[in-house]
C-alpha cells in the first residue's frame, strides 16, 4: 500500500503539465495584460496575469480531457512537434507582448491622471509564473488529498467490501465518490466560515457606526438629532451625525446663487431606529411632520449608500439649487460599505428605499394639492440601485416622473433595474450614452459638459454614468457574453485597446471595482458631475450655466468631513 501511495503521489504532484492547458494558458496570460476600464494597481496587475494564465490552463486542460472522451479521438496521437511546438510558439508570442502591455498601462495611467508604479517586463513574467505554479500546485495537492482520503476509506470494512479488492473501475468509483463528498463538505464549511466572517465584519462596522469621535450635537437647528427630535443624536449613526450637523447656511447659498436663501432642513433616521424598513419610514414621516417639511418649496428623498453616507457635494448642491427652501430626508439601512452590502445583501437597500419612497409619497398625497412641495429623488451608487427598486423594470420615465418631477441617479450599478432595462431598450446611441425614449425626459451625462443630444426642454431624470465606471458596467454576464458597451465606438476614458475575453474581462472589471483613488470624471468619482447633474434635473427659475459653474467651483470648499 505504501509503495502504491508513493507512486500515486509522484504521479499527481510530478506529472508533466497538460500541453493543451499550457497552450491556452498563454492566451489567458496575454488577455489578462490587456487594458480594462481603469489602470490597475501593481499588485492587481501581477495577480491578474497569474490568474489569467491559470484560468487559461484550466480551460485548455478541461477541453482536451472532454475531447479525449470522444471515442473517435481517444486513440489519436498528437505529433510531438505539434504537441510541444504550438505551446512554445504561443508563449513566445505572449511573452513578447508583455512590454507592449506595460506601455498600454502607462498610457492609460497618463490619460486618466492616475499615476502608479508599473513592473518591469522581467518582474511581471517571473511573478506571474510563480503565481501560476503555486495555484497549479495547490490544485494538485487538493487532488492528492482526496485520493489519499479515498484510499484510507477504502480500508474500512463496508467500503472495502464495496470496492471489492483492487478492481480499477471500482477504485476509481470510490475516489470519485469521496471527491464529491469532500467538495460538499468544503462547500458547507466554507459557507459556515463565510457566514461567521460576515457576522464579524458587520459587527466591526457597527462599532464604527456608533463611534462619535469628533462629533457634537451643535448648530443642528431643527434637524434630526436636535432637542425635540424623534430621532435622538445617539441613534443617527456616524454618517447621519455628520449629515445633520453640517447644513448649508443662507449666506453660503446666496454667495452661489446671488439670491436670498432660507435655512435648509435635514432629516435622518438611523438603522437602529426601527427593526423593519417600514418602521424606519414611519419615523421619517413623523420627523417630516415635525419640521414642517410640507410647507417647503422642495422635498428631497435621498437614497444613501451602504454605510448611510450622504455625499456632501450632493446635499450641498441640492440645498443651493433649491435656495435652501428644502427638506431632505434620508434613512440608513446598514453600516457596511456599499460593495459589501451589494455582495451579501443587495435586497436590503431596495426594501428600505422602496418603503421610504412609498411612505413619503403617501404622506405627500395627503397634503392639499396646491400646497405640496415639489419632490426630488436622489440616489448615488448603491443608493441609486435602491431607489430604482421602488419600480419594476416595466416602468417608463413617464411612470417615474408622474409624481416625482426631478430625479438624479449618479453612478447606478449595472444591476439597477431601471438603468439596465432602459439602457437595453434605448432608442439610439451606444450603451454608454443611451437615448432613452425620445430623450425629452431622461438624459445620461457621460461628462459634466456633455451636450451630445439636442433637447427641446431640460430633462427631469438625469443619470450620471462614466463610460469607465466599473460599478456601472460590471455584471456576471461579462463571464461569457460580450457587453454592448464594448462595441465601437468606445466611450470617453476607455482605452481603445480594451477587448472582451471570456472570464478574463469579468475578472479585470471586477478588480477595477476595488481600485479607488480616481480623479473627478473618472471611474466612480462623480464630484465633477454633481452640480451640473442636479442643476439640470431641478432646473429652477432663473438658474443659468454661470450659476452652475459657480456652484461647481464652490462645492470643494463647502465639503465637510464624513466617515
Amino acid at each position: 500500500m505504501s509503495h502504491v501511495a508513493t507512486i500515486t503521489r509522484r504521479r499527481i504532484l510530478l506529472a508533466p503539465p497538460s500541453m493543451a492547458g499550457v497552450f491556452v494558458a498563454a492566451f489567458g496570460f496575454a488577455a489578462a495584460l490587456t487594458p480594462s476600464l481603469l489602470p490597475r494597481r501593481l499588485v492587481f496587475l501581477l495577480l491578474l496575469t497569474g490568474l489569467g494564465a491559470i484560468a487559461g490552463y484550466a480551460i485548455g486542460t478541461t477541453a482536451w480531457w472532454a475531447l479525449r472522451k470522444i471515442p473517435a479521438l481517444r486513440a489519436w496521437r498528437v505529433p510531438r512537434l505539434v504537441r510541444f511546438g504550438l505551446p512554445a510558439l504561443a508563449w513566445l508570442i505572449a511573452l513578447a507582448f508583455v512590454p507592449v502591455a506595460v506601455t498600454w498601462q502607462a498610457e492609460q495611467q497618463s490619460a486618466l491622471d492616475m499615476p502608479a508604479a508599473l513592473p518591469s517586463t522581467v518582474t511581471l513574467i517571473v511573478v506571474s509564473a510563480v503565481i501560476m505554479v503555486v495555484l497549479l500546485g495547490l490544485g494538485r495537492l487538493a487532488r492528492l488529498a482526496t485520493d489519499r482520503l479515498a484510499a484510507l476509506l477504502a480500508r474500512i470494512g463496508p467500503i472495502r467490501r464495496w470496492v471489492s479488492g483492487h478492481q480499477p473501475g471500482k477504485v476509481h468509483r470510490s475516489i470519485a465518490v469521496v471527491r464529491l463528498a469532500v467538495a460538499i463538505v468544503l462547500i458547507v464549511l466554507g459557507a459556515l466560515g463565510l457566514r461567521t466572517g460576515i457576522s464579524m465584519l458587520i459587527s466591526s462596522y457597527d462599532s464604527v457606526n456608533a463611534d462619535q469621535t469628533g462629533q457634537s450635537p451643535t448648530d443642528l437647528g431643527i434637524n434630526s438629532g436636535s432637542e425635540g427630535s424623534l430621532a435622538p443624536w445617539d441613534t443617527l449613526g456616524r454618517e447621519g451625525r455628520f449629515y445633520v450637523s453640517n447644513t448649508m447656511t443662507p449666506d453660503d447659498i446666496a454667495a452661489i446663487t446671488g439670491r436670498p436663501a432660507d435655512v435648509p432642513v435635514r432629516v435622518y433616521i438611523g438603522m437602529q431606529q426601527g427593526d423593519t424598513p417600514d418602521a424606519r419610514t414611519a419615523l421619517a414621516v413623523q420627523e417630516l411632520d415635525r419640521v414642517g417639511a410640507w410647507d417647503r418649496e422642495y422635498l428631497v428623498i435621498f437614497g444613501v449608500t451602504g454605510t448611510g453616507w450622504v455625499d456632501p457635494n450632493a446635499i450641498n448642491a441640492l440645498e443651493a439649487v433649491t435656495d435652501g427652501d428644502v427638506t431632505t430626508v434620508a434613512v440608513q439601512y446598514s453600516a457596511v460599505p456599499s460593495w459589501i452590502g451589494f455582495v451579501i445583501d443587495p435586497q436590503t437597500t431596495i426594501d428600505q428605499n422602496r418603503s421610504m419612497i412609498d411612505g413619503v409619497l403617501a404622506a405627500w398625497r395627503a397634503q392639499p394639492a396646491d400646497q405640496r412641495p415639489e419632490l426630488i429623488l436622489f440616489g448615488q451608487s448603491l443608493g441609486a440601485m435602491g431607489t430604482q427598486g421602488a419600480w419594476t423594470g416595466a416602468a417608463t420615465p413617464v411612470d417615474v416622473t408622474a409624481e416625482i418631477p426631478h430625479v438624479i441617479w449618479m453612478g447606478p450599478p449595472a444591476a439597477a433595474v431601471l438603468w439596465s432595462t432602459w439602457q437595453d431598450e434605448r432608442t439610439s446611441g451606444p450603451a454608454w450614452d443611451p437615448v432613452i425614449g425620445d430623450g425629452a425626459i431622461t438624459r445620461v451625462l457621460v461628462s459634466p459638459s456633455d451636450t451630445s443630444h439636442e433637447l427641446k426642454a431640460p430633462p427631469t431624470i438625469v443619470f450620471a454614468a462614466h463610460a469607465n465606471d466599473p460599478v456601472v458596467y460590471w455584471s456576471p454576464d461579462l463571464l461569457l457574453r460580450k457587453p454592448d458597451w464594448l462595441s465601437p465606438p468606445l466611450g470617453p476614458g476607455v482605452a481603445p485597446e480594451m477587448q472582451w475575453y471570456p472570464v478574463i474581462t469579468f475578472l479585470q472589471v471586477g478588480m477595477d471595482l476595488i481600485g479607488g483613488g480616481e480623479p473627478p470624471e473618472v471611474g466612480h468619482n462623480y464630484s465633477a458631475n454633481m452640480g451640473p447633474a442636479i442643476a439640470l434635473a431641478v432646473n429652477p427659475d432663473g438658474w443659468t450655466d454661470a450659476t452652475t459653474a459657480r456652484l461647481q467651483e464652490a462645492l470643494p470648499a463647502l465639503r465637510y468631513q464624513t466617515g
